[in-house]
C-alpha cells in the first residue's frame, strides 16, 4: 500500500494563497450585497436568489451572506431582510429600512411585543383606570364667549 503524502485540497489552497482570509471576503461580499439590496429597495425591485448568484459578486451562496446580515454577524447590526416565497421555488429578498417596529437592532436587544394582553403597571398596582369624561366646556377651543 502506497502512502499518500499530498496534502488535502484545503491545505493546498491555503499554501497557494497565504494572504487569503475567508472572513474578510465574506464581510466584503455582505457589504456589497447590503448596498445592492438598499438600491433594489429604493427602486422597488426584489431580487431573486438566482439573480444574486448570476451576478457572481456576492460569493457562491449569497443566501448565506443574507443570513449573516440578518443575524448581525457583519457589523453587529441586524438587518430586517424579508424572504418572499414565489411560485416554482423562487425566493425573492426585500430589505426594510427602517426596520419593522420591534425588530431587534443588536444581538443583545430583545423583541418587545407591540400589544400586550397583560395590564400595564398602573392597572397592576391600582386596578382599573378611572374613567373621566371631558366635557366640551372644559376645552378652551369650545368655550362659549
Amino acid at each position: 500500500m502506497a502512502h499518500n503524502n499530498t496534502p488535502n485540497f484545503t491545505a493546498q489552497r491555503e499554501l497557494s494563497r497565504p494572504d487569503y482570509n475567508r472572513q474578510s471576503e465574506h464581510s466584503c461580499a455582505a457589504l456589497r450585497l447590503l448596498e445592492h439590496l438598499r438600491g433594489a429597495a429604493h427602486e422597488g425591485v426584489t431580487p431573486s436568489t438566482a439573480e444574486l448568484q448570476d451576478e457572481r459578486v456576492y460569493g457562491l451562496r449569497p443566501v448565506n451572506r443574507i443570513g449573516d446580515l440578518i443575524r448581525g454577524k457583519h457589523n453587529h447590526t441586524r438587518y430586517d431582510i424579508e424572504r418572499i416565497d414565489c411560485p416554482h421555488g423562487v425566493c425573492r429578498w426585500r430589505l426594510h429600512e427602517p426596520a419593522h417596529p420591534g425588530y431587534p437592532k443588536s444581538k443583545s436587544q430583545s423583541v418587545l411585543p407591540l400589544s400586550s394582553p397583560k395590564a400595564d403597571w398602573y392597572e397592576r398596582e391600582h386596578g382599573h383606570r378611572p374613567v373621566t369624561q371631558i366635557q366640551a366646556d372644559d376645552l378652551p377651543l369650545f368655550k362659549q364667549s
